[in-house]
């Protein structure tokens, strides 16, 4: 059994050592060391910058191409045979006259013969013609003597029945022998009349026969293909061992001379391009530019724009149909440009001008790009600026942050 109050006196002391604790907390809190205030400082980006210049520039206008070539051709088989040979590969380089496909000409050999046949036997129609004929004209003169004598004797026998020295058939015979004669004149006649036109059918004929003939030589001729200009083979689609038919394809060819890019200009610059009528500029490939110029617009027109077709004006070779190219094509000069680099635009149209340190937001308008004057360098900007005057100085470095007001420290100025 617990003496009186020692209940209370447990409870107690807890209650003494929290409230122990919480004073010497209060105490050390009150009594610690105060730390002094650090100043809060703006933070400083260090940047280069460009100098403002104004002056003419011709800006490029970045255009996608594709290789193509107004005169490749598909040389095809003049008659039906079997190929004998192909002497060339998809991507040869040919020159003008070099034999590319070789058909046999055991094929095509018995056409000519028969044709050559066709020609010889009309022809010796017509010497058979000319030589009836001239017999006609030899033998019309006795049938009209003939003709002339049987009507004197039935005249004759006539005269002798009312005299009663012939019988009526007797002139009735003699009637007989001149209408026979009167038909004999009439058919030589005929046959004389009508030699222009056997000769002018037999002509007719002759004619189509040569040119058979002449068909079937052409045929034998281009049994070995030849290239018709120097180019370069796109596409070969026979080997030797097909048998081939008429005008069946049998391989394609491009001249150099004939290359063109094909580049669609956008809608905006549509009206400019069709200003100039004529423009230059360069066909970039990976590690050379080719000099190009606009050789034509097309005709008609769509929503996305206009083509145009260039010629390659050196460097052609490098090229083939059907190629993807990049194009940098000269504008119309702009007056008052601004050249800047492309780290200097935000937001595609907007550039900081940098007043007492700080940044200053200015709008432009980009015309174009001017290519670097040096190999290596980046090409610039071409920007209508109003609002900056000559001499501004311009951020350069790209800030992820950039913004009006931004304090900034110019580490080079260019």
């Amino acid at each position: 059994m617990h003496p009186p109050g020692f209940l209370k006196r447990r409870l107690l002391w807890p209650l003494l050592i929290l409230a122990g604790s919480i004073g010497g907390f209060v105490a050390l809190k009150m009594t610690r060391p105060v730390q002094p205030l650090v100043p809060v400082s703006e933070r400083i980006w260090r940047v280069d910058v460009v100098t403002v210049r104004h002056g003419p520039a011709a800006p490029m206008l970045n255009l996608s191409g594709r290789v193509e070539s107004p005169e490749q051709t598909r040389l095809a088989a003049a008659s039906s045979a079997r190929v004998l040979r192909v002497k060339v590969r998809e991507g040869d380089k040919v020159a003008a006259g070099e034999v590319l496909v070789e058909l046999d000409p055991r094929d095509i050999a018995p056409r000519v013969a028969q044709a050559q046949g066709a020609v010889d036997e009309i022809k010796a129609a017509m010497a058979s013609e000319q030589l009836r004929h001239r017999a006609d004209l030899d033998q019309v003169a006795a049938e009209q003597r003939l003709l002339q004598l049987a009507r004197e004797d039935v005249a004759r026998f006539q005269r002798l029945r009312r005299e009663g020295f012939y019988s009526q058939a007797a002139v009735d015979q003699g009637s007989a022998n001149q209408a026979r004669q009167e038909m004999a004149l009439r058919s030589r006649e005929l046959a004389i009349a009508e030699h222009a036109a056997r000769l002018a059918q037999l002509q007719a004929r002759l004619d189509r026969a040569e040119a058979d003939l002449a068909q079937a030589r052409l045929a034998e001729t281009r049994s070995r293909v030849v290239a018709p200009f120097a180019g370069v083979v796109a596409k070969v689609e026979v080997a030797a061992g097909d048998q081939v038919g008429i005008n069946q394809a049998l391989l394609s060819l491009y001249p150099w001379s004939a290359l063109e890019i094909r580049a669609k200009i956008p809608a905006p610059y549509q009206d400019e391009f069709m200003r100039l009528g004529a423009a230059r500029g360069d066909a970039v490939l990976a590690d050379v530019r080719l000099p190009v110029r606009l050789l034509r617009l097309s005709g008609a027109a769509d929503a996305r724009g206009l083509d145009a077709f260039f010629a390659v004006q050196q460097g052609a070779d490098r090229l083939r149909v059907g190629s993807l190219v990049a194009l940098d094509v000269a504008r119309a000069t702009v007056q008052d440009a601004v050249l800047l680099p492309y780290d200097a635009l935000y937001s595609g149209r907007t550039v900081y001008r940098i007043r007492e340190n700080r940044l200053q937001a200015v709008a432009v308008t980009v015309m174009g790009e001017q290519p670097a004057a040096q190999a290596g360098a980046q090409p610039l900007l071409v920007v209508r600026a109003p609002e900056l005057a000559e001499g501004a100085v311009v951020l350069r470095t790209h800030l992820p942050n950039a913004v009006s007001g931004l304090r900034v420290e110019v580490m080079e100025q260019k």
